[in-house]
């Protein structure tokens, strides 16, 4: 393969402005101040773990590309919606335990139904989209990335996200974050985030319960934003070189139909992860699930993260960019296990989830309205809701082409787990999704 070098002059200062900037630094703060304090501290304690795992290897990003274009060569086969009314069913269920008031629960379920609605009428488009598109898309160029100096500069960008978070951030406005709904509204607000994107797709997955090593061919669905990286950098009179700042944010789940391993017990039951030491743990709020139903969730997962994405380069017509990222992650392994082992999970509840920062780098290359970037991400946490100290840890590699403002696919890989030694862990091998650009997600 050809490699293309591209070399980065460090700008010396980084000042972030504007209102929409703004905005979206003070949604991020927002989020941090839902978890409250303990959470909030156990934040910035594993932000600080982080400082010195900013960086992806470049190689993993380019080699993630490449599985991007194989994946392409074969597309996501029989998509269809079955599955989706009974997990909107199971998370209102699930809600009902959630702490959140009713009008909380009624914003969040409002929205998914709105969503579910957007996909019946968006399907056929959606499942016929990538073949309309394919050539478009164009095919693997064949070339690796190379920023010269790669770790030390997404470092040092990475420094200022994490003092601009520090300026956001104020722990004494804690106690009046805002409310979920008003979170809620401003993912969907266009104004802050100027495109959504509703994706459907597959995903294999090798999984590990303690003793129970099982793998999955689900199916997955994703709302989030689709990144432009089309900003540009400002040089104003002060001197100072103001870069572009995108934020992004999704969410998405895989589920499968039926019982894999046989151990998995899916009835659901009090919410959060296993906590033993709840006297409400194990009690269950639907007796007797169907064991075959269309809908039994996998993983669940989502972030919110602010990104710089300046100019590094130029090679004809395309344009490169350096991607680094700050933010926050959750994931979440659905299946309880409750028969494992009888003497001791017969209490487990599932829905273990795992919450802490996110860094990331990256880059990302525009020629005319094709847009490909590939980023990786990292996070160190804490599993909430637990008694014992199991921690959450994620890597994640993420390639995908935008199209205009039609399609978008993405391919993904990673490395979960919740617990040490791996006893709770899910490798997620191989995922692609397609997905439709929708205004009519905004409100």
């Amino acid at each position: 393969m050809n490699r293309l070098k591209i070399t980065l002059f460090l700008l010396l200062s980084f000042v972030f402005f504007g209102q929409k900037a703004n905005a979206q630094w003070e949604l991020f703060a927002d989020l941090l101040g839902q978890l409250g304090n303990t959470q909030n501290n156990q934040y910035f304690n594993n932000l600080n773990d982080l400082n010195n795992n900013v960086t992806i290897d470049l190689s993993d990003l380019n080699y993630n590309l490449d599985g991007l274009y194989d994946a392409m060569g074969n597309p996501v086969p029989g998509l269809d919606t079955s599955g989706i009314n009974s997990g909107i069913g199971d998370l209102g269920d699930l809600l009902q335990n959630s702490g959140l008031s009713d009008f909380d629960q009624d914003t969040i379920l409002g929205e998914i139904g709105r969503l579910d609605d957007l996909l019946d009428m968006n399907f056929d488009s959606l499942n016929n989209l990538f073949g309309q598109y394919q050539d478009s898309l164009g095919t693997d160029p064949e070339w690796d990335v190379h920023i010269v100096d790669y770790d030390s500069l997404v470092n040092s960008s990475f420094g200022v996200l994490e003092d601009t978070l520090d300026i956001v951030f104020d722990p004494d406005l804690g106690s009046n974050p805002g409310t979920v709904v008003e979170i809620i509204r401003k993912l969907f607000n266009d104004a802050l985030f100027a495109d959504l994107e509703l994706a459907f797709g597959t995903q294999e997955a090798d999984l590990k319960y303690w003793g129970d090593r099982y793998s999955a061919s689900a199916k997955v669905l994703r709302v989030g934003t689709v990144p432009r990286f089309d900003g540009t950098a400002l040089y104003c009179h002060d001197g100072i070189i103001r870069l572009p700042i995108e934020p992004r944010w999704h969410v998405e789940t895989s589920w499968v139909s039926g019982r894999i391993p046989t151990s998995i017990n899916n009835g659901l039951v009090q919410g959060g992860s296993d906590n033993l030491s709840s006297p409400n743990a194990g009690r269950p709020i639907v007796a007797n699930r169907d064991d075959n139903k269309q809908f039994n969730p996998l993983l669940l997962s989502g972030d919110f993260a602010m990104m710089a994405t300046p100019v590094i380069g130029k090679m004809r017509n395309t344009s490169f960019r350096l991607i680094t990222s700050l933010g926050i992650e959750f994931g979440t392994y659905a299946p309880a296990h409750r028969d494992y082992d009888p003497q001791r999970t017969a209490l487990n509840r599932g829905f273990a989830t795992g919450f802490g920062p996110q860094v990331g780098s990256g880059f990302a290359a525009s020629t005319g309205p094709l847009v490909i970037y590939s980023m990786g991400t990292i996070t160190k946490g804490d599993v909430l809701k637990c008694a014992l100290p199991y921690e959450y840890n994620s890597v994640r590699l993420e390639a995908g082409i935008r199209f205009g403002d039609i399609i978008n696919v993405r391919y993904t890989t990673g490395k979960v787990t919740w617990q040490e030694n791996d006893n709770r862990r899910a490798n997620i091998n191989h995922q692609f999704t397609i997905g439709i650009i929708l205004s009519s997600l905004h409100n």
